[in-house]
């Protein structure tokens, strides 16, 4: 069984992916125009391209689900403990009232609140964050492709809200599941356009790496105060006190 982090395998299966498909197109094309003799350049392996693209976005599309799914874990044993109020929940619970167009209008403002009105809406808090539960391992197993949508559910499940996220790295990701698509769904021999070469293909997943890396695996992510005020923002009305508000982690 592989002890690679998500990211580790991600990084790595691509590295074989650009030397499998990627690195000899590029080879023969530099040798041909680095030959003293006049040599025609080869047109590239577009089978090749093409399984490239479609490998490495189920590369891509793996890594974010096996993040997702390391947190949904998390949130489970969470759960199991009592512990709902987190900021993984919150952006959970957030994602899936937001995509069901869920109402709520909680009464409870903190200390000294009725005991049986916090009772009804603590349980009604809990049963929401148990159906969030299962809307995200749902959403992970139907889940096909890296464009916009599916990664901003999958990063709310890794307890991200959607206007924290990377834009330039959503259009990248956007991008990357439409070409895919060029040549997932049809014969690549219809619209041999979508191809450009196997350098901009390199460049292209490479960049997606490094975004990745920045943003996902770094402590440049935004993970504490601006969270915060969304959190106090949303959940301010419901059975959580003010206090322990602030002290989420």
């Amino acid at each position: 069984m592989s002890t690679l982090s998500p990211f580790e395998h991600l990084f790595q299966r691509c590295d074989e992916l650009i030397k499998k498909y990627l690195d000899p197109i590029i080879k023969a094309e530099q040798d041909a125009l680095n030959s003293s003799e006049p040599v025609q350049v080869p047109l590239p392996d577009f089978d090749s391209l093409a399984a490239f693209r479609l490998l490495s976005h189920a590369e891509l599309e793996g890594y974010f689900e096996a993040k997702a799914k390391e947190t949904l874990k998390i949130l489970d044993q969470d759960f199991e403990a009592g512990k709902i109020e987190t900021s993984k929940f919150a952006s959970l619970i957030f994602l899936f009232i937001l995509k069901k167009q869920i109402a709520k209008k909680w009464t409870a403002t903190g200390l000294g609140d009725d005991a049986s009105i916090k009772n009804a809406e603590t349980t009604d808090f809990k049963d929401l964050a148990q159906q969030a539960l299962g809307y995200g391992r749902q959403f992970i197993e139907g889940n096909n492709g890296v464009k916009e949508n599916s990664i901003q559910v999958l990063s709310a499940l890794m307890g991200y809200f959607s206007d924290e996220l990377d834009p330039v790295l959503l259009k990248e990701l956007n991008l990357y599941g439409k070409r895919r698509g060029d040549v997932a769904h049809d014969s690549w021999k219809r619209n041999t356009r979508t191809f450009e070469s196997a350098e901009i293909e390199r460049t292209r997943l490479l960049t997606i790496l490094d975004l990745i890396k920045n943003f996902y695996e770094s402590n440049l992510a935004p993970i504490y105060t601006p969270r915060k005020k969304r959190w106090f923002s949303f959940f301010k009305t419901q059975w959580f006190s003010k206090r322990s508000l602030y002290q989420w982690n």
